[in-house]
């Protein structure tokens, strides 16, 4: 497990506390069909920290519906 420790300054704490509130998780499409989530918050004027979840989907892999 990887722990971050981050001091921010108070506007810097109230804007990524805004962005946690609001949460806007995004989906990149890649080439075959998978696909993964993310979640990028600015960290501050200077860093941006994105996460992203694992691969899932891809052709051949659509359940055939009946």
């Amino acid at each position: 497990m990887a722990i971050q420790y981050m001091h921010l300054d108070y506007e810097g704490y109230k804007a990524l506390e805004e962005q946690c509130r609001e949460f806007k998780e995004t989906t990149h499409t890649s080439t075959g069909g998978f696909y993964h989530k993310s979640i990028r918050l600015r960290i501050g004027k200077d860093l941006i920290v994105e996460y992203h979840g694992p691969l899932v989907g891809g052709y051949g892999h659509e359940e055939e519906k009946k």
